[in-house]
């Protein structure tokens, strides 16, 4: 398997030319997902807004198996959305803002998470993608600071029981997508 930075692919000569091509192979049952790989990753990435990274195996040809993308956001926390024991976790990384009555911290954001379902691809498993995605923050935050990762999913129980297995906990928090769909917030320490 090979894991690309997208941002890297761009620098070369034919590089959005070839991602292209990679992401018209791309399908996924999360339609949003599937759409900002075609229309916003490129821009995300030459802003640097996101970094996202594509996981494919090269054989004869090249499979886009899938792709995340992280970025740094503040996840916000109101103390009363947050379990005993998720507060205590909390608590040892950020303070509680007065002001605000929340917990403010910079926390490493899993924005897309996906998996190609084209016909023509191999794929990779959930478990597997979510590996290699880890890797990459834990690599990046042993070069910065933090600990805590965050993701927003559709409250769907078969994606919410996944996320749990990775290691993540939910939060008690509703968030709210710029197109209006509801979505919980889970959490990990790493």
């Amino acid at each position: 398997m090979e894991i690309t930075l997208l941002a890297d692919m761009l620098k070369n000569e034919n590089g959005e030319i070839q991602f292209n091509r990679l992401s018209d192979i791309f399908s996924c049952r999360n339609k949003d997902v599937e759409s900002f790989l075609k229309n916003k990753a490129v821009q995300s990435s030459k802003l640097y807004t996101s970094a996202t990274y594509l996981v494919s195996e090269i054989t004869d040809k090249i499979d886009l198996l899938g792709y995340f993308t992280l970025a740094t956001k503040m996840l916000t926390l109101k103390p009363e959305n947050l379990s005993a024991s998720q507060s205590k976790v909390i608590k040892r990384f950020v303070s509680r803002d007065a002001d605000t009555d929340t917990f403010r911290l910079p926390a490493i954001l899993i924005a897309q998470f996906g998996r190609n379902f084209s016909d023509s691809s191999k794929s990779i498993k959930g478990f597997d993608l979510m590996r290699i995605a880890l890797e990459r923050i834990e690599r990046a935050v042993s070069l910065t600071s933090g600990k805590v990762i965050f993701l927003e999913c559709e409250p769907k129980q078969k994606l919410i029981d996944f996320y749990e297995q990775c290691g993540f906990r939910l939060l008690n928090n509703i968030v709210y997508s710029k197109d209006k769909k509801e979505l919980v917030q889970m959490f990990r320490i790493i």
